[in-house]
């Protein structure tokens, strides 16, 4: 299959630098266009990247910006499908670290994680809410994600198109059984972490009886193909959609970075929302700022609009 990234749609290059330069677009100009063609009946879909995921509460961090995880872990090593499959355990390592990480990173302790067995996961962060909100409106026809975090779905958004799959569940390699992280992923781990005294590498296994195949988690590694139906069902609904709003990615990871771009080929709208300018290049509306602030402020004008008498509204 093409090469791509299911991790690696969560580590889009995104910058952290939010001062505009002289002479770039007003975001809030751009917000209240788009607003106006929201409110006025234009329908959208989202595609959304790792930039989404970085305020908090969601906390994700961006695995690309200087001491991120890439920083410790090669990708091409630890999120390749080839080395999975003969070396899984440094998978695991990496992403059994960033487990730690966004635990610690939501208040979690490790004494917290070997006494009880819980976890804190990150949660929805406003931009996740205001996604969601703009569906609710009519406006948002679909979301599209590079992100395997799920927190589109539990911010509400109900139409969700996930590129690079889900951490939320794995699969064994061995005999196709599939499971939920949460019940038997985690739990294991936890246990492996009280029982260290053994040595080893953490390697979760199938809980079919008599199996014990490796798990591998349902997220798109380098090298493997998307998730069946995924790509085209994504072009599909930016086809059918007069806009599209690219929010905290810089467009860089194929084939995923490929989907917004189809909008202009009904000569539609392409909108961007970046901290910096990255991704903005073909964009006819570029909204330059913080994802979660952005997006709050344009559900609530498009809620403002929405609620005008309707002569007025159909003049937007």
């Amino acid at each position: 299959g093409p090469v791509v990234g299911g991790l690696a749609g969560m580590g889009s290059a995104f910058s952290t630098s939010a001062a505009p330069a002289a002479g770039e677009p007003d975001p809030d100009e751009g917000i209240e266009k788009l607003a106006r063609m929201l409110a006025g009946g234009r329908s959208m879909t989202v595609f959304t990247g790792a930039g989404c995921s970085v305020e908090p509460p969601s906390s994700i961090p961006d695995f690309r910006s200087p001491g991120g995880l890439w920083s410790r872990y090669d990708p091409a090593v630890y999120c390749e499908y080839n080395t999975f499959v003969g070396q899984p355990h440094l998978f695991w390592e990496m992403a059994t670290e960033l487990t730690r990480d966004i635990h610690a990173i939501n208040g979690g302790t490790q004494e917290e994680l070997l006494e009880t067995g819980t976890v804190r996961h990150a949660r929805p962060n406003a931009a996740h809410v205001a996604i969601a909100d703009l569906e609710r409106l009519g406006c948002v026809t679909a979301c599209i994600t590079q992100n395997i975090d799920g927190l589109h779905g539990k911010a509400g958004s109900s139409s969700v198109i996930e590129l690079h799959g889900r951490q939320s569940s794995a699969t064994c390699m061995a005999c196709g059984a599939g499971c939920e992280t949460e019940a038997e992923v985690i739990p294991q781990w936890v246990a492996w972490q009280q029982a260290q005294g053994a040595g080893g590498s953490f390697v979760p296994t199938c809980p079919q009886p008599g199996c014990e195949g490796v798990l591998k988690p349902d997220v798109t590694l380098f090298g493997e193909a998307l998730p069946t139906g995924a790509y085209a069902r994504a072009v599909g609904k930016v086809l059918a959609a007069p806009i599209c709003l690219v929010v905290g990615t810089s467009l860089n990871v194929f084939p995923a970075s490929t989907v917004p771009g189809f909008v202009t080929k009904r000569f539609g709208t392409l909108a961007v929302n970046n901290l910096d300018g990255s991704g903005t290049g073909d964009a006819h509306i570029v909204l330059r700022g913080p994802a979660g602030d952005t997006m709050t402020r344009l559900a609530r004008r498009v809620r403002e609009l929405k609620s005008l008498p309707a002569a007025t509204a159909g003049r937007l």
